[in-house]
C-alpha cells in the first residue's frame, strides 16, 4: 500500500465521481468469482450445497455487490477502502478561528496533514446557510474556497461539504416571517419549514449556486456535498426538537390540500378519524410530541399524518440532491439509526425512498455507540443497520461518531463488523478535541479482516413503517425501546459470526425479490400494513417464506397478550 501521500486520487470506493468500473465489470467479476467458488467447492469440499448454489447463481443478477462482498473478498481490500473525518463549522470556528475571515490557520493546515497521514482520504466540512449567506446580496463563499484549497493544495485528500439549509439566514425569514418550523405547542423556531414554497426553492436555488461554484473552482478537489435540513450537524436527515412535526401553517395548509385531494369528503375524514371537523380549514394532524403516548399508535389519523410527512420529506431532499447533481458533484446522506421508536419523532421511515432515488449517490451510516436513552450499544447492530442500507444497491460507508468518547477498541470491533458487512469505507466526526490523529487511531480504522467463507445467507426483515408506530421512547414501560431490544437481540447470533452473510430488509417488496438467494429468513411480524397492497403482499411472502427455513418473531410491548397486525384502510 502506497503512502498516505501518494495514494492515487479517485480511489474505487471514494466519494469521488468515478466509481473505479463499471457495472459490467463488476458483474464479470461476480460471474468468475461464482465460478471459482463452485469449483473450489468441488475440489475440496464445502458446505455449499447444490440446492444453495442454484439459488446463489439464479440471484447474481439481482445481487452482485451482496455476492461480490461476501463471497471470496480479502482482508487486503478493505485496507484500500476510503477513509475520511468530518469537521463541523463549529469546530472550524472554536479551534480555528474560521468565521473571523477566509484566512486558513496554520492549524488547520497541520491537523489536514495529520488526518492525511493517519490514512484518512477525504475530509467533510460543513457550512449552514446564514453563516455562508448572512445577507440577501452577500455571501462567504470565498471562506469555502479557502477550505478547498487549503485542503487540495497542502495535501491528497478530497473535499466533501455538509450544506446546512434549515438553518435560514434571518433575511428570509424577514421576507417570509411563515416560513419558520412551528411545533405543535405553537412555538416557532429560526428554522426553514420544509413547507413554505417560496423559501424552499430560493433554499435549492441556492444550494445549486453554491455547489456550482465549488465544482467549478476547485476541478477534481469537490467530490460531494450532502444538502442537509436539520437543527444538528451530525447525523440525522431530519429536524429534531419536534420541528419536523412542524404544525406551521404552511404545514398545516399542505397537509390540509394532500388530505382533500385523497378524501374529498370531509364527512368520510371524520368517520376514517373519528372526528367532527366543520370545515377543512380546521382540518390538523394529532399532536406529535416525543414520549408524550406509550405504546403503538395504531389509528388512522396519526398513520395519515406520517405518510404525508414521510413522502413530503424525501421529496424535500430528493429534490435537493438532484440540484446537487446538476451541479456536478454527487449528493450523500446520512442515516441515524432507525432501528428504535424515535423513528416517528425523526421521519426516518422516509430512508426507504431516499436510499432507493437515483438522485442519492452513496450514503454513510453513523453510530454514536449509544443508545437513545444512553445505554451502550453492543457494535454488532451496526452491521445489521448497514446491512439494511446496502439493500438498496448504493455504496454505504460507516461512520463513528465519538461525541461519547467510546475507546478506540470500541471503534476498531465496529470498523471490523463493518468492513465484515461489506461497506466502502469508514469515517470519524465528533473526533476533534477527543483523538489525536496517528498509529493508533489508523489501526482502529483499518483492522485486520481476515477471509471468511460464508456458510449461511440469512435474509432479516424488519419493518420499517412499523418502527414508526410509537412516539418516542417509552419512559414509563421497563423496555424503553422495544424496537432496539429486539433488533439488538437478532443482532448477536447473527453478526457476530463471519460465516452468515446478513441482509436486512425493511420492505416486504425487497424481501420478495430477495428470497431465492436466502437460505433462511428471520421474519419480525409488522404491527401495521398501509393498506390492501401491503396486505396482499405480505401474504404472497409469508407464504414464500413458512416454504423455507424461517422463524417468526413479535415485537415486546411490556404486557402479556401480543398485538395482532393492524391495516390501515386505504387512503382514497
Amino acid at each position: 500500500m502506497p503512502p498516505p501521500a501518494l495514494r492515487r486520487r479517485g480511489s474505487a470506493g471514494s466519494f469521488t465521481n468515478s466509481s473505479g468500473c463499471s457495472k459490467a465489470s463488476i458483474l464479470i467479476l461476480c460471474i468468475f468469482g461464482a465460478a471459482v467458488l463452485l469449483w473450489l467447492a468441488n475440489q475440496y469440499g464445502s458446505p455449499l450445497s447444490p440446492l444453495r448454489a442454484r439459488r446463489q447463481l439464479s440471484g447474481l443478477s439481482r445481487w452482485p455487490r451482496h455476492l461480490l462482498r461476501n463471497y471470496g473478498r480479502q482482508s487486503q481490500l478493505h485496507t484500500e477502502s476510503e477513509r475520511f473525518a468530518t469537521l463541523f463549522h463549529s469546530e472550524l470556528a472554536q479551534h480555528f478561528d474560521f468565521t473571523k475571515g477566509p484566512a486558513v490557520a496554520p492549524g488547520l493546515i497541520d491537523t489536514l496533514k495529520s488526518l492525511e497521514a493517519t490514512g484518512i482520504t477525504t475530509v467533510i466540512f460543513s457550512s449552514p446557510w446564514d453563516w455562508f449567506q448572512p445577507e440577501e446580496r452577500t455571501s462567504r463563499l470565498a471562506h469555502l474556497d479557502a477550505l478547498a484549497n487549503a485542503t487540495c493544495q497542502s495535501t491528497m485528500l478530497k473535499v466533501a461539504f455538509i450544506l446546512d439549509l434549515v438553518r435560514a439566514p434571518d433575511w428570509v425569514f424577514n421576507k417570509w416571517p411563515e416560513a419558520r418550523a412551528m411545533d405543535s405547542h405553537e412555538r416557532s423556531y429560526k428554522l426553514l419549514s420544509w413547507f413554505h414554497s417560496e423559501a424552499n426553492q430560493l433554499a435549492v436555488g441556492t444550494l445549486k449556486d453554491v455547489v456550482t461554484h465549488l465544482v467549478n473552482a476547485h476541478p477534481g478537489c469537490i467530490t460531494a456535498v450532502q444538502p442537509v435540513y436539520n437543527n444538528e450537524y451530525e447525523a440525522r436527515y431530519t429536524q429534531e426538537n419536534d420541528c419536523y412535526q412542524d404544525y406551521s401553517k404552511p404545514a398545516i395548509s399542505e397537509y390540509q390540500r394532500w388530505l382533500s385531494a385523497r378524501v374529498p369528503r370531509l364527512e368520510a375524514l371524520n368517520e376514517r378519524w373519528g372526528t367532527n371537523f366543520s370545515s377543512w380549514e380546521g382540518v390538523a394532524p394529532s399532536a406529535l410530541e416525543a414520549g408524550s403516548f406509550m405504546g403503538p399508535d395504531l389509528t388512522p389519523r396519526y398513520w395519515d399524518f406520517i405518510t404525508f410527512r414521510e413522502l413530503y420529506g424525501a421529496q424535500v431532499l430528493n429534490r435537493a440532491c438532484a440540484a446537487v447533481q446538476a451541479s456536478g458533484a454527487r449528493c450523500f446522506h446520512h442515516v441515524p439509526e432507525f432501528f428504535t421508536v424515535l423513528d416517528a419523532v425523526y421521519g426516518t421511515t422516509m430512508l426507504k425512498h431516499i436510499a432507493a432515488s437515483p438522485n442519492t449517490d452513496f450514503l454513510i451510516v453513523s453510530s454514536n455507540f449509544q443508545t437513545s436513552y444512553g445505554a451502550a450499544m453492543s457494535p454488532t447492530k451496526i452491521r445489521l443497520g448497514l446491512a439494511a442500507v446496502a439493500v438498496y444497491g448504493k455504496p454505504v460507508y460507516f461512520e463513528a461518531a465519538l461525541e461519547h468518547s467510546p475507546s478506540l477498541e470500541s471503534v476498531e470491533a465496529a470498523v471490523h463488523l463493518a468492513l465484515t458487512a461489506g461497506v466502502n469505507g469508514v469515517g470519524l466526526s465528533n473526533w476533534l478535541g477527543r483523538v489525536k490523529p496517528g498509529p493508533p487511531l489508523l489501526a482502529a480504522l483499518q483492522p485486520q479482516v481476515p477471509y471468511c467463507r460464508t456458510t449461511e445467507a440469512v435474509g432479516v426483515f424488519v419493518h420499517l413503517d412499523s418502527c414508526a408506530a410509537f412516539h418516542g421512547l417509552q419512559w414509563k414501560w421497563d423496555r424503553k425501546d422495544p424496537i432496539d431490544d429486539v433488533v439488538q437481540g437478532l443482532a448477536e447470533p447473527l453478526a457476530a459470526s463471519c460465516g452468515i452473510s446478513v441482509s436486512v430488509f425493511l420492505e416486504l417488496a425487497t424481501l420478495q425479490a430477495a428470497l431465492t438467494s436466502l437460505d433462511r429468513v428471520v421474519f419480525v411480524e409488522p404491527l401495521v400494513l398501509l393498506g390492501d397492497a401491503q396486505l396482499d403482499l405480505y401474504t404472497q411472502v409469508k407464504e414464500a417464506v413458512r416454504a423455507m427455513p424461517h422463524s417468526f418473531l413479535h415485537l415486546p410491548f411490556n404486557q402479556t397478550r401480543g398485538i395482532r397486525t393492524v391495516v390501515m384502510p386505504d387512503l382514497r
